[in-house]
């Protein structure tokens, strides 16, 4: 394998890896946490940290991912720069031990080829000046719909004025809850401004709206994701390297392998995992309070369940509970894909909650 091939194997697979992690931590920061829905001129949202740390982690993300696509375009049109680039070429003589280490290269005194305008979008950290130059190069490698635009937009207008957080003099003149709140407010109600919120009768935005606002968004990156994903890797097969192969298991693989529509499917999935681990566990005493008309418990692997029980995450045991509960909930006469009639899974969940809930305040009285 020669220092081309590896570059593009290891280093940028593993950068491919990195962007899914943080596309899935971002993301996590707004599961399970307050809305952020405007009401009137204000938000509902008080904790600026999980809004923080959904668009760093978001906007660093797709940065890396549209420089891995840049250097793939670059080394299709012309690859001595990237040799250039890497400034290293292979050992003359290297031993087996050196191989196992990948101490087979080494690095050489020549500058890099790379033009001024290739230099700054490597060092760039705006995302559509990444993806015009791109296209700039190879017209339409990368086509964003209006919502995708929007979405890089509002991380760009982020991580050039607020991303070092709140030192600079400029940023006291901002009222209410922040720049970021604010940012991610306008992301989360792109797709309903012209739709009124529902509300409790205390005039707070109920759940509903927050299931509504996060799956929006998390179709748009999830569909974002993907695409990056399919151009990354119809380059790796045109070099017939890997770099599109990810760890198994991983959040990684997660976030650019699944079959969801949305981004916050997959939480969603991993919550019906909580709770059913639950009412496995305390099934036996929730049968002698509430009588056998009660939903069934699954029958879990309790074999692979010791890292979820550890970290508390663990997509090995989420996809075999959701796969158990798949085939639970199959008819006969139903299609095996009938997992995705949500409204089976919803009620179920709905019920169990319920009865969760009956046997937290039991075991308090």
């Amino acid at each position: 394998m020669g220092p081309i091939d590896f570059f593009f194997n290891y280093y940028l697979g593993r950068e491919l890896g990195v962007c899914g992690e943080l596309l899935y931590n971002g993301f996590n920061s707004l599961e399970n946490n307050s809305p952020v829905i405007r009401k009137e001129d204000e938000l509902t949202y008080l904790n600026e940290g999980y809004a923080f740390s959904f668009l760093i982690n978001t906007s660093v993300a797709f940065e890396r991912l549209e420089k891995i696509i840049l250097l793939f375009l670059i080394n299709q049109e012309s690859p001595d720069k990237i040799a250039s680039f890497l400034n290293i070429k292979m050992k003359s003589n290297f031993s087996d031990d050196d191989v196992f280490k990948n101490n087979i290269f080494e690095y050489v005194d020549k500058m890099s080829a790379f033009s001024k305008p290739e230099t700054n979008r490597l060092m760039d950290h705006c995302n559509l000046n990444i993806v015009a130059y791109i296209n700039q190069l190879k017209s339409k490698t990368i086509e964003l719909n209006t919502d995708e635009k929007n979405l890089l937009k509002v991380l760009d207008t982020f991580y050039k004025s607020f991303r070092y957080g709140r030192f600079h003099p400029k940023d006291f003149s901002v009222g209410g809850y922040g720049p970021d709140n604010k940012l991610l407010n306008d992301l989360l109600t792109h797709w309903k401004q012209n739709d009124e919120p529902s509300t409790h009768d205390n005039d707070e935005p109920s759940t509903h709206d927050k299931e509504k606002n996060l799956y929006d968004l998390g179709k748009c990156i999830n569909k974002l994701a993907k695409k990056y994903y399919a151009i990354i890797r119809e380059f790796a097969y045109k070099m017939n390297v890997y770099t599109y192969e990810l760890h198994d298991g991983s959040n990684a693989q997660t976030v650019f392998l699944n079959i969801d529509d949305s981004l916050h499917d997959i939480f969603i999935q991993k919550r019906i995992t909580r709770e059913e681990l639950l009412y496995n566990l305390a099934y036996n005493k929730i049968k002698k309070l509430a009588g056998d008309e009660i939903p069934d418990k699954l029958p879990i692997e309790f074999d692979i369940i010791e890292d979820f029980l550890l970290y508390g995450n663990d997509n090995y045991f989420t996809d075999s509970v959701n796969e158990t509960l798949n085939i639970a909930l199959n008819n006969d006469d139903d299609d095996y894909d009938s997992y995705y009639n949500k409204e089976k899974i919803i009620e179920r969940e709905k019920h169990i909650h319920q009865l969760l809930l009956m046997f937290s305040n039991m075991q308090r009285i």
